[in-house]
């Protein structure tokens, strides 16, 4: 059985297109979506009705997904001025989406999974198994012990996640996990939008690699620079170069 992964497409439509594109080449048994359609880009309302639209994708849904579902501009008190900018983000993201999409992030699961034969299971989350991406995350960085501590009790072969905004397969004891992300911008330094492969071999053998796909970035950084969004110089960078905006300052 074939799975092909992608998440953190974060309201950008030229990347999108260009995944979608080379997701179809894989002729996979089952697409699946991990998360953040919206937040960090100028089209939130497209994103959701292109995923909508996929036959055979099964979704789940983000952090910041939820940052829209739960209007967190109106009871979250700002930790910081870029923790405010995301917040008023937030609220232009809701403006700019209809009812019906709004409550379709709502409905989503915050977690998904497979055992194409018994005793192997393939689970899917955003983040960490335990969390959806506001206070925890799998990054590259964590050793096998800090990873095992938030994988605790998942017992399956090989989980996948996004969130991190940079593809990766590793192996943790025998489990393997796999970062799926992302579509709509790269924080590992590689500005190209990526997405994941993972295949069950049949007796218990998994194959997972991750894929970069080329599209015109330039001209999508220059649309952000120009959107609705305050401050759209910022996404316009990651865009550009597969670095987070604020070094200083990353989100995990």
């Amino acid at each position: 059985m074939k799975f092909v992964l992608y998440s953190d497409i974060h309201a950008q439509v030229a990347p999108f297109e260009a995944v979608l594109k080379e997701v179809e080449k894989e002729k996979a048994d089952k697409e699946i979506m991990a998360g953040d359609f919206v937040m960090l880009g100028p089209d939130p309302g497209a994103i959701v009705e292109m995923v909508r639209g996929r036959k055979n994708c099964d979704v789940i849904a983000g952090n910041l997904d939820l940052w829209i579902v739960d209007k967190r501009w109106e009871w979250m008190e700002p930790k910081n001025i870029y923790h405010e900018w995301m917040l008023g983000m937030a609220k232009g993201t809701r403006e700019r989406m209809t009812d019906e999409q709004i409550q379709y992030l709502h409905t989503l699961p915050f977690t998904l999974s497979y055992m194409p034969e018994p005793g192997h299971e393939f689970f899917i989350f955003h983040a960490t198994p335990k969390e959806i991406g506001d206070s925890s995350a799998l990054p590259l960085r964590y050793s096998d012990e800090e990873v095992k501590e938030h994988i605790a009790g998942v017992t399956a072969d090989i989980m996948a996640h996004g969130h991190i905004h940079g593809p990766s397969v590793r192996q943790v004891g025998h489990q393997t996990i796999v970062c799926c992300a992302a579509v709509g911008m790269s924080w590992d330094g590689d500005p190209r939008p990526s997405y994941a492969v993972v295949e069950y071999k049949g007796k218990g053998q998994w194959h997972a690699e991750t894929k970069r796909v080329d599209y015109d970035y330039e001209a999508q950084a220059k649309y952000n620079e120009n959107c609705w969004i305050e401050h759209g110089d910022r996404i316009a960078k990651m865009i550009r170069t597969g670095y987070f905006w604020n070094p200083d300052h990353m989100p995990h």
